[in-house]
């Protein structure tokens, strides 16, 4: 056996004092519960939620079972209720990367019942050819490109691979928490603002601690007590099951026979095809209970898949303020008791096509504590949420009944009639949508704190004032006219306020208003 995670430093953190060291697994929930880890060294972006969310559940069903309340802070009493975890292996097999004896477990790999690895036949040298990403010749990231891996790499794919991974083929199941095999694992929640690795650890594992008797009140499959919370640790011959009854509300899943061996001196992983998925859940369509999954509930109750839009904002106010047809996750649930004056809301998720993925999406939201304290209060929210749906609808008329004319005249050259159907408009459309994306947020939290003219006035502000920059921003990248050029800018001009004043009647002040201005400022 080797690579032991209980006792050896087999993972490189990046301190609070601004050192790198190694530690062990232990050693590293005890450095997140005293806040001196801020990041993981090897850790990619596209992996973050699924070693977060491990660590999470493992200390949670840890201290669940050790009767614990408080996070213990020191490695040796991690280490303590880790290893009451796998009692049945006091050689730690369950925590070492290698395990020779395949009637034994090793860390996410089940134990494999025909004691070769002849059935597993596919063979993997580098940790991230095994990874969920599905990459081609024009991906940011290419497969395999870790030539020499370290532990800390098989450690951190393994854990992304059995927790994250969907449907890939034929006999290739992906995990029960996700609403199909082409759908995805969210990763969506609050916390402190700015928080690192251990301020939303800490968060976490509390409001784990904290949900788990409603998780259980909601979702009747899972036992009170006695699931299996570490389901690497039981034998799979690629054909059994298990059912929720068998399982910890908060158990640490793996879909994929996988296992490591020694080559060389390197670590290589020998995989297979099951003839099932190792959870069987399908019917649930990924509505397990899992504190980072916000669900939809407009057609049917599932989980949400995320598109290859991301979390735009149309996207994040309803996830946020948990309207037309989503629930929030629950581990976006705020008390008044947080201490923190700052959060933020943050979504991830690695979205899948057919044979490919379409983009890691990540997306980070700060929201001040006033604000926070509105999701409390149903009339407040549902006012916030029929605001933000107002402008989501403001935007789109901006951008198609205002924005788009005026760039067709220049892009058309000031025709006597346009053509809608012209598609060269598109990119600048898309680009104004982008700057509001930016500025959609901090907009409608500033709402909260002014009248709701005030509010008004600003947003539509705003929204003019965007499309006009876009206007400006083409005037200099639009070649055509000739001698004609600035009379088509002056069409243009004509042209975008002119469907300003008739989709936004609003917008345009009112005679008694500007008499007022007038007057206002002719005061000595």
């Amino acid at each position: 056996m080797r690579h032991n995670l209980m006792e050896d430093p087999l993972l490189r953190v990046d301190r609070g004092d601004g050192g790198r060291v190694g530690c062990s697994l232990p050693e590293v929930m005890a450095g997140l519960t005293r806040q001196e880890i801020v990041a993981f060294a090897a850790l990619q972006p596209f992996q973050v939620h699924a070693w977060h969310a491990f660590l999470v559940q493992l200390a949670a069903i840890a201290l669940h079972q050790a009767g614990e309340e408080i996070l213990p802070d020191t490695a040796n009493a991690w280490r303590q209720i880790l290893r009451a975890l796998t009692p049945d292996w006091p050689n730690d097999a369950p925590w070492h990367l290698l395990v020779e004896d395949l009637s034994q477990p090793a860390f996410m790999q089940p134990p494999v019942p025909e004691g070769s690895l002849a059935p597993l036949k596919n063979r993997f040298a580098q940790s991230d050819a095994i990874d969920v990403l599905v990459t081609a010749k024009d991906h940011d990231i290419k497969m395999a490109r870790v030539g020499d891996p370290r532990p800390e790499h098989w450690i951190f794919a393994l854990v992304n691979l059995q927790t994250m991974e969907g449907f890939s083929g034929r006999d290739n199941y992906g995990i029960a928490r996700m609403n199909g095999g082409l759908a995805s694992r969210p990763g969506v929640g609050i916390r402190p603002g700015g928080a690192d690795a251990a301020a939303h650890f800490r968060r976490d594992v509390a409001f784990l601690r904290h949900y788990r008797p409603e998780l259980l009140s909601r979702h009747s499959g899972y036992p009170e007590a006695g699931g299996v919370g570490l389901t690497w640790t039981l034998p799979w011959d690629g054909g059994s099951s298990l059912a929720l009854h068998d399982l910890d509300p908060y158990f640490i899943e793996v879909c994929r026979r996988v296992r490591l061996a020694e080559d060389s001196g390197q670590l290589v992983a020998h995989t297979s095809t099951s003839k099932g998925p190792r959870i069987q859940a399908k019917e649930f369509k990924g509505v397990l209970g899992d504190p980072w999954t916000p669900l939809r509930t407009d057609k049917e109750l599932t989980s949400l898949t995320v598109s290859n839009r991301g979390f735009d904002y149309g996207t994040c106010y309803r996830l946020l303020l948990g309207v037309e047809g989503h629930t929030p996750a629950p581990a976006q649930e705020w008390t008044p008791s947080s201490e923190s004056n700052e959060w933020e809301f943050y979504a991830r998720a690695l979205t899948r096509g057919q044979g490919k993925t379409e983009g890691f999406h990540e997306r980070r939201i700060p929201i001040p504590k006033p604000v926070m304290a509105i999701f409390g209060c149903a009339v407040k929210r549902k006012t916030l949420a029929d605001m933000a749906k107002e402008r989501t609808e403001q935007v789109g008329r901006m951008a198609n009944k205002v924005l788009k004319p005026a760039l067709l005249t220049m892009i058309q050259e000031a025709p006597k009639k346009l053509n809608f159907k012209d598609d060269r408009a598109t990119p600048w459309t898309q680009a104004y949508d982008r700057r509001i994306d930016e500025k959609f947020f901090p907009s409608l939290w500033e709402s909260v704190e002014l009248s709701p003219e005030e509010a008004r006035q600003a947003w539509f502000a705003l929204l003019r004032d965007q499309a006009t920059l876009v206007v400006e921003s083409a005037k200099g990248s639009l070649i055509g006219g000739g001698a004609r050029r600035y009379q088509i800018f002056t069409a243009a001009d004509r042209t975008f306020h002119g469907a300003l004043k008739k989709n936004f009647p609003e917008m345009i002040p009112r005679k008694e208003e500007v008499l007022q201005e007038v007057e206002n400022h002719e005061q000595p």
